[in-house]
């Protein structure tokens, strides 16, 4: 059981981890910001009637 709670955490810190280090440049976080607002723009445009 104490094996399986440290597996948990373990995996846990390892996707946290990873999910800073994939967006903690500023240059990716522009793009992923374009890329929202071009979405909601284009949703936006087909659910407007």
């Amino acid at each position: 059981m104490i094996l399986f709670l440290l597996l948990f955490f373990a995996l846990q810190s390892f996707v946290l981890f990873c999910c800073l280090a994939a967006g903690n440049d500023p240059a990716s976080q522009a793009i992923s910001d374009e890329e929202q607002i071009e979405y909601i723009r284009s949703w936006m445009k087909q659910h407007r009637g």
